[in-house]
């Protein structure tokens, strides 16, 4: 049978029009982990690119060297709110939240960039003191402000980017059954802090001195940050809840920003009786196919999982 061209060119239309009312629903309806396993699906990787996204850092290859690359976004109004937060406070906050990423996988910085978005309320005086609060980490951290951008804005925004380098990089994929879950710190304890330290320095302990096989560090909430371990490592958990250190009580399981580390140890770890001396050690790594679990004490049950999330 025979159908015109231009019949065809209708129906093809229609096809397409279909299609794409379809991808712009789901892509519009996308969760934030949603919309990183698409990335990470049409994004192909570079053979130098050795971790591409979805962990705390991308690590890439130049040479012989190898180096962390990171970027994170600051929003007023999202993460801060001008007026209740100084902005000596706000240029520590936007760099220490990178910095906590390459804690994230015991790495250290060393080169820094910030662009920012400058809004006409903020004066003079106060993007000095935003740069007064970046070269305090700069400072603190040893590493170095090497430039960025600045454009006029709605609202104030800072976008940091830097460049770390690690001795042994420790990845989110890594955790094995058997593992023992442990934090570095109580949880809620600098939810309120307007300027928190990153746990550089307890990271390059760790990395250092233990067989550390996953790490991440606590942004959005510590359910939600271990299940990310748990899906990069195709594990499940069984978590001991008088065991978990509380600020303000079980609310703090879901809160953001703690910034506090959660790594799992090799079971066989030599020096386990050390490392709880220092730090909380909350449950243990099981197989993916025993779930999300957590014992309260009178019985285990599934952890719902939830947290901040950015859409």
């Amino acid at each position: 049978m025979y159908i015109p061209a231009k019949s065809l060119a209708i129906k093809y239309s229609a096809l397409l029009a279909k299609q794409a009312a379809v991808y712009s629903q789901w892509v519009n309806h996308m969760t934030e982990s949603g919309w990183i396993e698409f990335l990470k699906k049409q994004v192909k990787k570079d053979k130098n690119v050795l971790v591409g996204i979805g962990d705390d850092c991308a690590v890439v290859r130049l040479g012989r060297e190898k180096f962390l690359l990171k970027s994170d976004l600051f929003i007023e109004g999202v993460h801060f709110k001008i007026g209740k937060t100084g902005f000596k406070d706000i240029g520590r906050r936007a760099i220490a939240r990178v910095l906590s990423d390459f804690a994230a996988m015991a790495a250290k910085p060393k080169f820094i960039g910030v662009s920012l978005g400058k809004p006409a309320y903020v004066n003079t005086a106060a993007l000095k003191m935003i740069l007064a609060g970046i070269l305090e980490l700069g400072k603190k951290y040893n590493f170095s402000l090497v430039g960025g951008d600045t454009a006029s804005s709605k609202k104030l925004f800072m976008d940091v980017w830097g460049v770390g380098t690690a001795d042994k990089y420790v990845l989110r994929s890594g955790a094995k059954h058997g593992d023992y879950i442990f934090i570095t710190g109580k949880l809620g304890e600098r939810k309120f802090a307007q300027a928190f330290a990153p746990r550089i320095e307890e990271a390059s302990y760790l990395a250092a001195n233990f067989k550390i096989n996953a790490m991440i560090d606590i942004t959005d909430g510590f359910v939600l940050d271990l299940y990310r371990i748990l899906q990069e490592s195709k594990k499940g958990a069984l978590l001991f809840k008088k065991s978990i250190p509380t600020t303000y009580g079980e609310a703090d399981f879901y809160r953001g920003e703690d910034y506090e580390l959660i790594f799992t140890v090799d079971r066989r770890e030599r020096k386990l009786r050390e490392l709880k001396k220092k730090f909380y050690c909350v449950g243990r790594i099981e197989d993916k196919s025993f779930g999300y679990k957590i014992d309260t004490g009178k019985k285990i049950e599934d952890l719902q999982v939830k947290g901040y999330t950015h859409f």
